[in-house]
């Protein structure tokens, strides 16, 4: 018998400590230093919350989508988005934030001053997350563990790379860890580049606590960045915070 220390399920509670309710909504929260990262689960979302949340360019941008999935996974994201920004900017409701993406895609507040305010957003299956944090950037990614991955390595991973990664656990697993890692730091630093991971190259990895590990990766143009990795298994969560040169 696992114990519960090995329960990813408690594990994943244990990260997003705070339980928090507002507008009819639970989500969970964990509070680091001057960031805010928020986790919602779709099954608590529906098309009624799209009226009381949204802003007026936010709902007519939502009417785009035609598929319920697509349509669940952006009205998440804009939730957790809202959640993670509500407490540290003055606004009194998620109504008065407009979070559009720009001409790369990266998710872009308005309607309120939003001074050194890096913001992500990622969803994946049954969740959605934000990462809102006071720095030059951020980058937030959630994948749930995929068996296609090992089909798709030479799209992603050097040969270098996949010499690390054994140690980590299963190969899906594994290969999970750093496409989100990849995926996180291009949010951060490349949004701006048409290819998906190009100029991001991972140097090493470290244990930091059970279920932990941080990446470290040259990336092109910048000096070299961290991210952590935390196995919530099926799910893994990837945050990188930008450095600068």
């Amino acid at each position: 018998m696992k114990s519960t220390s090995d329960n990813p399920c408690v594990f994943l509670e244990a990260f997003f400590s705070t339980d928090c309710t507002g507008a009819d909504l639970r989500y969970r929260c964990h509070l680091g230093e001057n960031e805010r990262i928020v986790l919602v689960d779709f099954e608590q979302l529906g098309e009624d919350k799209a009226v009381s949340l949204l802003s007026g360019r936010e709902w007519s941008y939502f009417q785009r989508f035609r598929y319920p999935k697509r349509r669940r996974e952006w009205l998440g994201g804009r939730i957790a988005a809202k959640a993670a920004l509500l407490n540290s900017l003055e606004a009194g409701s998620c109504r008065q934030l407009t979070i559009l993406p720009d001409t790369h895609g990266r998710p872009t507040v308005s309607g309120v001053i939003t001074p050194n305010l890096s913001l992500s957003i990622s969803h994946s299956s049954s969740y959605a997350v934000a990462l809102a944090t006071d720095g030059l950037s951020c980058g937030i990614d959630l994948q749930e563990v995929s068996d296609k991955l090992p089909a798709l390595t030479k799209y992603f991973a050097s040969a270098a790379e996949l010499e690390m990664l054994p140690e980590l656990g299963s190969q899906e697993t594994s290969l999970t860890m750093l496409w989100a890692v990849k995926e996180a730091m291009k949010k951060s630093l490349l949004a701006d580049q048409p290819e998906i991971f190009s100029g991001i190259e991972m140097q090493r990895i470290e244990v930091v606590a059970h279920r932990v590990w941080q990446f470290t990766c040259a990336v092109q143009g910048h000096a070299l960045q961290t991210a952590l990795v935390y196995d919530f298994s099926p799910y893994i969560l990837a945050l990188s915070r930008g450095k600068s040169n």
